[in-house]
């Protein structure tokens, strides 16, 4: 008798990426009327944060559970958010922190729908918005793929999925 399968990883699941891909492509589109190109997705052994603010999202789709993380550079959330709300910011501010934790429930939102419609369960969350100098520590040990992806003006911002099994 053979032991059963290994499920494969999520993070290998190319339905995965693209549910992430389009949903960041889609919002950002509707919403701020911004064009993100996504590069190439890689895996990270180990989370390292990548801007200076980033909503981030608990996803839990049993028996899997991990987060998904949007962090920006000042630089391209001042500019994503210009184009939402016609508005310039230069430092962040609680109206920043709102529109990235509106953008990351909006993204997590539009993929959520999609994966779950190929079978997935991933259930609803609130976003956390963190800024600053962060580094964030998960209990348990997982890969982390990150998606980076260029905005209409130049700069980048980065998407990272971490999974457990």
């Amino acid at each position: 008798m053979s032991a059963a399968p290994t499920p494969m990883n999520p993070l290998f699941d190319k339905r995965l990426i693209t549910a992430f891909v389009n949903g960041v492509q889609r919002t950002l589109k509707e919403i701020a009327s911004t064009d993100a190109t996504p590069g190439k997705p890689f895996i990270e052994p180990t989370f390292a944060p990548k801007g200076d603010i980033a909503g981030m999202v608990g996803m839990v789709a049993p028996p899997m559970k991990g987060s998904l993380i949007i962090s920006f550079k000042k630089q391209t959330i001042f500019a994503i958010i210009e184009n939402m709300l016609g508005e310039k910011y230069e430092e962040i501010t609680p109206e920043v922190s709102d529109a990235v934790g509106e953008l990351t429930n909006m993204i997590y939102g539009c993929a959520k729908t999609s994966l779950n419609e190929l079978g997935y369960k991933f259930e609803m969350a609130i976003p956390t918005v963190i800024s600053g100098t962060f580094n964030i520590t998960h209990a348990e040990k997982g890969a982390t793929l990150v998606i980076p992806f260029n905005v209409t003006d130049g700069s980048t911002f980065h998407v990272e999925i971490m999974v457990q099994q």
